[in-house]
């Protein structure tokens, strides 16, 4: 039974430790970049929209002709809210162009790479394919 349990365990080691995630800090690419930009642009246009629907809004309410002091209150605070909304869509929209410059700059390539190997008393330059990303900020 104990060498049973032993082989269970060295059979189950290597399958525990090839399994394990490893924090890769694997930098973004351009697909990541565009889809960034894609939803910064997407949040910025409807805060914009949402701005200015309830700056009209707010006009609405507080210039009726019937209008009491609450309902001119609560039209410059609808104007207000929707005026910052207006407001807080403009970084949105600057940082949407930043990132799909970023996303334009990354690129891509597969080069030949030599490393030095040792080989009968002489070392010889040998050859390898490898994959390269070049992110510009």
């Amino acid at each position: 039974m104990k060498k049973s349990i032993l082989y269970f365990l060295l059979l189950a080691l290597p399958a525990v430790s090839f399994c394990q995630k490893t924090n890769d800090s694997t930098p973004a690419v351009k697909t990541d970049y565009l889809l960034k930009s894609k939803n910064q642009k997407t949040a910025a246009w409807v805060l914009l929209g949402g701005g200015t629907a309830l700056i009209g809004l707010g006009f609405l309410i507080g210039d009726s002709k019937n209008a009491t002091f609450d309902d001119a209150g609560t039209g410059v605070v609808l104007g207000g809210i929707g005026f910052l909304s207006a407001v807080g869509s403009i970084p949105l929209f600057i940082a949407s162009g930043k990132n799909k410059r970023k996303a334009m700059k990354a690129t891509t390539s597969i080069k030949m790479e030599t490393i030095p190997l040792h080989q009968a008393q002489s070392f010889i330059q040998n050859s390898y394919p490898a994959f390269s990303v070049n992110i510009v900020f």
